[in-house]
């Protein structure tokens, strides 16, 4: 029964998490799928230690033939590239610009999130108002995510 729930359970994740990969790999996505790819790539891990676990005696022939370590040297050497690229480029663009704008002052951040009524937005949710202030004060301010501000401010 173990067996079959591992194998079964790391079949399914490895579907949802291809289907989830391949439309963020074509921008089919929105950021919930995102998350779910995110999330399940978490649970996945856990279901293929499940799954080696209980089939370990099977597999672990596997794991001796040069075709396996092969694979995995390649896998590593290709992921550890891609890492150490990532690595050493510095602060991504999008990180310096979203940084950029949650540090503003709130007028130049309205102005470019295109805001025109931000102060009654955040009133409306009961949220504490600091004309002198940027997104990132007013959400430690309101014990929120500057996200969760950001929010309210595009509805």
């Amino acid at each position: 029964m173990n067996k079959t729930l591992a194998t079964s359970l790391t079949t399914t994740l490895f579907l949802v998490m291809a289907i989830s990969g391949i439309m963020m790999f074509f921008h089919f996505y929105n950021g919930q799928v995102k998350e779910l790819h995110e999330i399940l790539g978490l649970v996945f891990v856990g279901a293929v230690i499940f799954h080696v676990f209980y089939n370990f005696k099977s597999m672990k022939n596997y794991f001796t033939k040069r075709v396996f370590i092969s694979t995995l040297l390649l896998a590593v050497i290709v992921s550890s590239g891609f890492i150490i690229q990532s690595s050493t480029k510095g602060q991504s663009p999008k990180g310096k610009i979203i940084q950029s704008v949650l540090k503003a002052p709130l007028n130049q951040s309205f102005a470019l999130l295109n805001i025109t009524n931000g102060k009654e937005k955040l009133e409306k949710e009961n949220l504490k108002y600091i004309e002198t202030s940027s997104i990132e004060e007013l959400a430690k301010l309101n014990k929120t995510s500057p996200f969760e501000i950001i929010s309210i401010l595009t509805r």
